[in-house]
């Protein structure tokens, strides 16, 4: 530490008046100045009266000003002589005692590494006049809570200072735990999809409370509650440095939706194929019809038209505020209408008008076998085609009255049959 100190002398030609000050200064401070009034003419001369290991002058002997380094603690006089113009001399000295700077030294009262949010007390070893931490802190003691180097700086009663060491503290980055959860519906698994944030390098192991008593441990895991209720679920994280974070939410499990739906009519048919379907599901509304013909609907109660007979799986999707779901699956028959015209009478004369005889329907097309025949009074077989486009044009049948026979499979599958009389006339 610099001081500027200056020894006044009051003096009268060859009388001196001796001030016996005492002055406080610190060892290892260098460059400290002394100095009287200086005088025109005057020539000074400085000495000192002590051990020769405590200062030592550097610079400025015979003039009013010198600089001194200290180099130990201790005592000593510091003396000075002036010599003026007329040769008159005036004297005086100053007590000067050097002391220690002081050592300071910090030590913490727990682990200097620890996780993000807590800290550690730091404190100085004895108390000192002043303290002034390198954080601005003037306590004698603070709580280290962010990662740093830190030191403190003291003055002690003698006015001399210095600095610690310093210790450094590791505050650890901690975890945030956090997941989302994927599926709330009763006896259906519910997920629980880990998303914590974990510091760069670090690994975690994970704790899940389900809130029912079961515990899992895994990154991401499932779980069917098969009771309809509110449960606290909580996740707990640990990481490679041992810090750790939590998070609870609750998971509310109600019951599942119920799908029904009812239709009208009963029965389809080629004729009619057009059916009406009413929601009837409990707690929930349709997600998805599938008619069960490739065909599919979002409305509430939807209207139909099937385009071939047949037996069809008709399925309802529903599905809840928690898009719990729920699907019901029902039969529904279209039956085939065995709708065909046949004439009694034909005129196979070639005028373009009725000159052959055959049956005409609804969707013969759709046959799956077909067998036309025809027969005479005396029971023998005249015509016979399994071509639906192919009819009889009488040939050189005689006119009279003829039997026919009609047996198709149709497009479900079953066997149908036919007969009546037709009357040729020529």
């Amino acid at each position: 530490m610099r001081q500027l100190i200056y020894i006044l002398f009051l003096f009268l030609l060859q009388i001196n008046i001796s001030a016996q000050n005492i002055i406080h200064l610190c060892e290892g401070d260098s460059a400290e100045n002394f100095a009287v009034p200086v005088t025109n003419g005057s020539t000074y001369n400085w000495t000192i009266n002590g051990p020769s290991n405590i200062a030592e002058i550097i610079s400025g002997n015979g003039t009013e000003h010198i600089i001194l380094d200290l180099n130990n603690t201790g005592v000593f006089w510091l003396h000075v002589s002036e010599i003026d113009a007329n040769s008159c001399i005036g004297e005086d000295s100053i007590l000067v005692e050097v002391h220690p700077k002081p050592n300071p030294s910090i030590f913490a009262e727990g682990p200097i590494s620890f996780c993000e949010g807590d800290s550690v007390r730091l404190q100085v070893d004895s108390l000192y006049s002043t303290v002034l931490w390198n954080n601005n802190s003037s306590s004698d003691y603070i709580y280290a809570d962010t990662t740093a180097n830190y030191f403190v700086s003291v003055t002690d009663i003698n006015g001399c200072s210095n600095t610690s060491d310093y210790i450094s503290v590791n505050s650890y980055i901690s975890p945030i735990a956090n997941f989302i959860i994927d599926g709330l519906c009763l006896d259906n698994p519910t997920y629980f999809i880990n998303q914590s944030i974990v510091p760069s390098g670090q690994s975690t192991s994970s704790i899940w409370h389900l809130g029912n008593g079961v515990v899992n441990y895994g990154d991401s895991v499932s779980y069917t509650y098969n009771q309809i209720g509110n449960y606290e679920v909580s996740l707990s994280i640990q990481d490679d440095l041992g810090c750790k974070d939590s998070l609870t939410k609750v998971v509310s499990v109600a019951g599942n939706p119920e799908a029904n739906f009812t239709y009208n009519p009963f029965t389809l048919s080629t004729l009619n194929p057009e059916i009406n379907f009413t929601n009837t599901s409990i707690d929930a509304v349709p997600f998805l019809w599938d008619f069960g013909d490739s065909v599919f609907s979002v409305q509430s109660d939807p209207s139909h038209i099937y385009d071939d007979p047949g037996i069809y799986n008709v399925m309802l999707i529903v599905e809840d505020l928690n898009e719990c779901k729920d699907s019901i699956t029902k039969n529904i028959i279209m039956y085939y209408d065995f709708v065909l015209h046949i004439p009694t009478a034909f005129t196979p004369n070639n005028d373009g008008d009725n000159d052959a005889f055959g049956p005409s329907g609804l969707r013969m097309e759709k046959y799956k076998s077909y067998d036309f025949q025809i027969y005479n009074q005396w029971g023998e077989r005249v015509f016979q085609t399994a071509d639906i486009d192919k009819w009889w044009d009488g040939a050189d049948s005689p006119a009279e009255v003829y039997n026919w026979l009609l047996i198709i499979t149709d497009e479900l599958g079953e066997v149908r049959k036919k007969n009546g009389l037709v009357t040729l006339i020529r």
